[in-house]
């Protein structure tokens, strides 16, 4: 077995993404944003989609995305949905700077996330 199938054997992706918006463009890009996020969170391989903003940086938004595939998978099939289309069309616009991807992959066995963490968050 090779150490990236130990580490992560049920296959998951990580996908961090850093997007920064003029503060003013914040109401607008949030409304775009989220019919993009609630067909991502209705897909059967999107396990996990978390969306915060920089207190320290207004207008910068990273989301944590884990999705049970990995990167060609995503580049391939998902990312290939036709929803991205009117939000990217709706928000690249107001992109201040170049939005910027990672791809990892999930350790299995270190994530965790407690009953407080999940409060308010949406559920199966």
């Amino acid at each position: 077995m090779s150490p990236q199938e130990t580490l992560n054997p049920s296959g998951q992706l990580v996908l961090q993404v850093k997007i920064r918006v003029d503060v003013s463009d914040i109401p607008s890009f949030l409304t775009a944003l989220r019919p993009v996020w609630k067909s991502c969170i209705s897909e059967p391989e999107c396990m996990f989609f978390d969306v915060s903003h920089s207190p320290t940086e207004p207008g910068t938004f990273r989301f944590v995305e884990v999705w049970k595939g990995d990167q060609k998978w995503f580049e391939d099939v998902q990312f290939k949905k036709e929803y991205y289309v009117p939000y990217l069309e709706a928000t690249m616009p107001m992109w201040i700077a170049e939005r910027e991807l990672v791809f990892t992959e999930r350790v299995e066995g270190w994530s965790y996330a407690s009953e407080m963490y999940l409060e308010g968050s949406i559920r199966e």
